[in-house]
């Protein structure tokens, strides 16, 4: 399958807005002030600790990040003059800055309030310490800026491998993902998979729409959540490997032994690939199941193809029967 025409989708910016919704990161914040400025937008997934900006250097000010205040930065205003202060953050917010997120629960000066109010810039509050808080929202920013993309296919949780199925309409591929769910592996998506690259690795999506809901020819749609219970479904799933089902007569060449991996490139990433073909009598779940333990095994180090070369050459070299 050719995932190189996926449509790519990079969003442009992330409204401040967004670290509001505490379901989609559990990060914990309260607005203090600058409530009318909760939409302004963020164009980097980076942040900035503006210790000299508010000293008054504003050469080289990363001001369209977000601007994170710890101790230092808040003892520092304490110890400054309120007039000389209040004019430092004049200057400093004729800059176009996103928001102001402060750690370990401080707070500001009543001035910094004041002139956020009047400028309209967000100050979030949060009892994260101030690493702590500069790395999440880091993670959580750089996710919602990477690049996204979905396709046809299904997504499922087996063994803790997050396999990536594909393939013709009425292939089976919903059909295999249902057997793998009864036997107590986990859906994450079926037939709209939207995907999500993070780093070097690709997440599979649940659809916010779709949910959990799975289509079986003659049956409909059926609500695996409520068949199976919440232990058989999850929402996101890091994808490591990609299973092409093909019917069976279109498949020409195909690895006997498996002494290759073979790889697809999904936005800009490799993962490893496996072309199974299908026919009727296979029972394609249990493959799948196979395929996953097979692959945990090579990330282990141990290749059972390999494994059968090296016993085989050992024993021709020991003039044992030849296969």
């Amino acid at each position: 399958m050719d995932f190189a025409r996926l449509p790519v989708k990079r969003k442009r910016f992330v409204p401040v807005s967004r670290l509001l919704d505490r379901e989609d990161h559990g990060m914990d914040f309260e607005l203090l002030a600058g409530f009318q400025g909760i939409d302004r937008p963020v164009f980097t997934w980076d942040v900035n600790r503006p210790g000299l900006a508010l000293s008054g250097y504003l050469d080289y000010f990363a001001n369209d990040r977000v601007q994170i205040l710890g101790n230092t930065e808040i003892h520092y205003m304490e110890r400054v003059e309120p007039a000389e202060l209040a004019n430092r953050i004049a200057n400093m917010f004729a800059f176009e800055i996103p928001a102001f997120i402060l750690s370990r629960n401080l707070m500001p000066q009543p001035i910094f309030l004041d002139m956020c109010n009047r400028y309209g810039i967000p100050v979030l509050r949060s009892t994260m310490s101030t690493d702590e808080a500069i790395s999440r929202i880091i993670l959580f920013l750089a996710q919602e800026f990477a690049p996204e993309s979905n396709l046809h296919g299904t997504a499922v949780d087996v063994y803790g491998v997050g396999c990536l199925i594909v393939g013709k309409p009425g292939i089976g591929k919903s059909e295999s993902a249902l057997e793998l769910v009864e036997r107590g592996h986990r859906l994450v998506a079926d037939d709209y998979v939207e995907i999500q690259r993070r780093e070097n690795s690709i997440h599979a999506k649940t659809n916010h729409v779709l949910k959990h809901f799975i289509e079986i020819r003659g049956l409909g749609m059926i609500d695996l959540r409520s068949v199976f219970g919440v232990g058989s479904v999850r929402d996101f799933k890091r994808i490591g490997l990609v299973l092409e089902l093909a019917e069976w007569s279109t498949v020409t060449e195909f690895d006997r032994l498996g002494l290759t991996t073979s790889f697809t490139e999904i936005l800009g990433v490799r993962i490893p690939y496996l072309r199974i073909p299908v026919r009727p009598g296979r029972n394609i779940a249990i493959i799948i199941e196979v395929a996953a333990l097979n692959w945990r095994l090579k990330e282990l180090g141990i290749e059972s193809a390999s494994l059968l070369d090296e016993y085989a050459r050992a024993n021709n070299r020991r003039g044992g029967r030849r296969f």
